[in-house]
């Protein structure tokens, strides 16, 4: 057992926490808890546009925001209006009607209390948000139209990270965009993402009385996405006479069973159903989130036979009323849903198991979270025997006798993976583990996979001890060589190609990623870096309209314009479908704004999947 004296990790809170559970399941924590201990952590394709028509041209003054005039299935639309309920037509004069038997509530704010839109977010600058000028002069209707095009998970996990940072950040509201509005785009974005948690914060930084139309409309989606019924009721009166959604009037019947006013319940729901608001399981759905409300009495069974699609509706109302949707259809619904049902909190540890690796792929969980959640799988009466003996396994990595049986047990977990997501999720889930592994040349191949899992995590300082062990040109050598803090000298055409003949990837794909990395980080010269370009027949420097956009925020200082830039680059199926010249102007502009050290894992994690 670890020395708590010696272990500063190890609180008053985490021994509250540990009496609690079993000494088995504490020798794992503890280990864990060690690892954290010890471990510091880091701070040609045809070219082609990725930017809207006149982006970098003379900027126009900022049109209004657009609403949709109507809401239709969130699986079925597009990025640019997010949507919670079901494909129903609206009853249109029904928007201005106020319903019956219902109270409307308003709040008088003193003025002290107002939050101001003029700059909205989670994080401030000073405790690790963006500063506050992060867009400079920058437009912001551009910005609002290069977030659109941001279309839903990254490629990148470290991208994400660092997206996710940066939309969370207390920043000045860009010029030619409302406060509310920008948060809505952000929010958007974020849930797009698989963040629903952080999105549901940064709506929810902007007062009920300052809401927009579009923010009402991505506030939903969002609140939805958390399982969080209770949060659409303060909004809900407001937002139904503002926007035409149908999922906000439901959104009246369901808050009134909350509130324990069951008579205007239903009254509110039977003129729904009248109306013909939402229809079918989208109404079977909001029926029976009303009769789970105070003194509810309704039973409604809920059939998902003939559902063929999926929604945050959906989503929503089957978590927050205790049930789980088949897998037929989170399927359908994209990667970024694995991201909210990872951190819901009503949901089963099976559940929460299958989505977590998932989740931390795309850069929503971090290392501890995700060891987390197998580590009370040890434990934890509802876990099945699939999900303990995950967990079990996971522990051996922790916990085991010797280096060699750890690094056994980190073997089996990498070579049971059947897919590059999985692998990166097996590797993230290990990371920690792997620091704790003495260097040496003992383990082999492993070694490469060691240093790869490391990196997934930010563990820089201690992958790099492995330098030593590593043959030049080998897979982790690679990795090594962008991802260190600090490297001796330049990398040679030499060692290049001794990286280039070991390379086995499609097309040679991962020396074209490693040559673009190390040429945004500097570290490659310039004779090497063109002769083995010509050599692998690729052409970093590409100068795309993309490419001029990011270099010229880069060169203007915009820290925010450039990490949006870059993650609009950064879609596609993955790092293997990237072009080499976008992720050397990602990395050269994240440096060249302060941002060397996501640069660097963004430029080792290309290597690692490309």
């Amino acid at each position: 057992m670890i020395n708590r004296s010696l272990n500063p990790l190890v609180t008053k809170r985490q021994d509250s926490v540990l009496n609690r559970i079993s000494a088995r399941m504490k020798f794992f924590l503890v280990g864990v808890a060690a690892a954290a201990a010890a471990l510091p952590a880091i701070g040609q394709d045809a070219p082609e546009s990725l930017l809207p028509p006149g982006f970098g041209d003379p900027q126009p003054s900022a049109p209004p925001p657009q609403t949709p005039a109507n809401a239709g299935p969130a699986a079925q639309r597009s990025s640019e209006a997010p949507v919670a309920a079901g494909s129903t037509d609206t009853d249109d004069a029904a928007n201005d009607e106020a319903e019956e038997g219902e109270t409307i509530i308003t709040f008088d704010v003193p003025p002290a209390g107002r939050r101001s839109l003029s700059q909205v977010g989670v994080i401030p600058a000073a405790a690790g948000g963006f500063p506050d000028d992060a867009f400079g002069a920058a437009d912001g209707a551009y910005l609002r139209t290069v977030l659109r095009l941001t279309k839903g998970p990254l490629v990148s996990r470290w991208g994400t990270i660092l997206t996710r940072r940066f939309l969370a950040s207390r920043t000045i509201t860009p010029v030619g965009l409302g406060g509310a509005d920008w948060a809505a785009e952000r929010a958007w974005l974020l849930l797009r993402m698989g963040d629903a948690m952080v999105a549901r914060q940064l709506v929810q930084q902007v007062d009920a009385d300052n809401y927009s139309p579009r923010l009402y409309e991505v506030s939903m989606p969002v609140f939805l996405a958390n399982a969080d019924l209770s949060a659409m009721c303060p909004l809900a009166p407001k937002a139904a006479d503002q926007v035409k959604d149908p999922a906000w009037k439901m959104a009246r019947p369901i808050c009134s069973s909350l509130a324990g006013e069951q008579g205007t319940a239903t009254s509110q729901l039977s003129q729904a159903r009248n109306r013909r608001w939402v229809t079918g399981i989208d109404y079977l759905l909001s029926e029976k989130a009303v009769g789970a409300g105070i003194n509810g009495r309704r039973s409604v069974k809920i059939e998902w036979n003939n559902v063929s699609g999926f929604n945050a509706w959906r989503f929503g109302l089957a978590y927050a009323t205790g049930l789980e949707p088949p897998a037929a259809l989170l399927a359908k619904s994209g990667r970024h849903v694995d991201g909210w049902r990872a951190r819901l909190p009503m949901i089963d540890i099976n559940r929460r198991m299958e989505a977590a690796p998932r989740a931390a792929a795309l850069g929503v969980l971090s290392n501890n979270a995700f060891v987390g959640i197998y580590a009370r799988a040890l434990d934890d009466p509802e876990s099945n025997e699939d999900s303990k003996a995950l967990a079990q396994q996971l522990e051996s990595a922790y916990v085991g006798d010797d280096d060699g049986d750890k690094v056994d047990a980190m073997a089996a977990i990498w070579d049971g993976a059947d897919t590059r997501r999985s692998l990166h999720s097996g590797l993230i889930l290990t990371a920690r583990s792997a620091a704790l592994i003495a260097p040496s040349d003992d383990y082999g191949d492993d070694a490469n996979r060691l240093v790869a899992s490391m990196m997934t995590a930010g563990l820089d300082r201690n992958a790099a001890a492995w330098a030593p062990f590593l043959e030049s040109g080998s897979f982790g050598w690679g990795i090594l060589m962008l991802g260190t803090p600090r490297m001796e000298g330049q990398v040679s055409y030499g060692q290049l190609d001794d990286f280039y003949d070991q390379d086995q990837s499609n097309d040679t794909k991962k020396s074209k990623l490693l040559l673009a990395g190390l040429a945004g980080l500097g570290r490659v010269g310039a004779e090497a870096q063109r002769d083995f370009a010509e050599k692998i027949d690729v052409s970093i420097t590409l100068r795309t309209k993309w490419a001029k956009a990011i270099t010229a925020a880069a060169a203007r200082g915009e820290t925010g314009t450039v990490v949006l830039l870059s993650a609009v680059a950064m879609q596609g199926p993955g790092w293997s479908k990237i072009p080499a010249h976008r992720l050397f102007y990602i990395v050269r502009s994240l440096k060249q704004v302060g941002l060397e050290a996501d640069a660097r894992m963004i430029a080792a994690e290309a290597v690692t999947f490309g």
